[in-house]
């Protein structure tokens, strides 16, 4: 395999790494952009399903510009893509550095005398980063919410043994369903909606959403609380949710 930009001191390295992911039976280039519009190439970019892994190797690893530079580029174009940098076991690096890989969601891999492939800094997956509106108020739920979001954004490479995001998912999709409940009870308490409220808790979750989006239950021209967008969004949590437990 012949490496074209890569320094002749970091080409060890990459060949460890090429060899590791082949193992993996993944789809590795070497010395290639991602593709036209990328600002640089890396060592080498395997192709995990629709992931796309991208590996500079360095002797004396640094966090330069073009790094940089890539990592933002990732980010503007929410790529399904994982960016790391990869290094030598005896590499030394300081805290700065590693605070600047986490600012940038760059990973770090270090490669043991004996071949071993280690996880040093998980790198962040611009595809998988989620961001609410930030005037969304949350009231007594915010820490909730926020725990939700947290979990789900936390750094997962395609290394790591276990997915936290599916959890997360779970979580705010049971937190979901628990406020749909209680707001179809409030709304059936004050008298908007014919039901009586000891049906509510038998209700199916979809049951509880579309009743609250249909106007012709409401007495006395309520308008519905939840909009077909809402109701639209409400199913996307219960299919969510339906999808995890099967």
């Amino acid at each position: 395999m012949k490496y074209v930009y890569t320094p002749e001191e970091a080409i060890s390295i990459a060949r460890t790494l090429f060899d590791f992911l082949t193992k993996l039976k993944l789809n590795v280039k070497v010395d290639q952009p991602l593709n036209d519009q990328a600002p640089c190439s890396t060592t080498l970019i395997a192709k995990k399903g629709e992931l796309n892994i991208l590996i500079e190797a360095q002797y004396q690893v640094t966090c330069d510009e073009d790094m940089k530079d890539l990592a933002l580029w990732l980010q503007n174009q929410r790529f399904y893509a994982e960016l790391f940098l990869a290094t030598h076991i005896d590499t030394n690096f300081s805290g700065t550095f590693l605070k600047k890989l986490d600012q940038t969601g760059i990973g770090l891999l270090i490669i043991d005398k004996d071949g071993t492939v280690k996880i040093e800094r998980e790198p962040k997956n611009p595809a998988l980063i989620v961001c609410p509106d930030p005037t969304l108020k949350y009231g007594k739920y915010k820490s909730s919410v926020s725990e939700c979001l947290k979990k789900f954004n936390q750094p997962n490479s395609f290394l790591a043994p276990e997915n936290p995001r599916k959890d997360a998912l779970r979580d705010m999709c049971e937190l979901v369903e628990e406020l749909t409940e209680k707001v179809i009870l409030a709304v059936v308490k004050k008298g908007f909606i014919k039901r009586d409220e000891n049906d509510v808790p038998n209700m199916r979750w979809s049951d509880q959403i579309n009743i609250l989006a249909a106007q012709d239950v409401y007495i006395q021209n309520q308008t519905a609380f939840v909009s077909e967008e809402l109701k639209t969004d409400l199913h996307s949590f219960r299919n969510g949710r339906n999808l995890i437990d099967h």
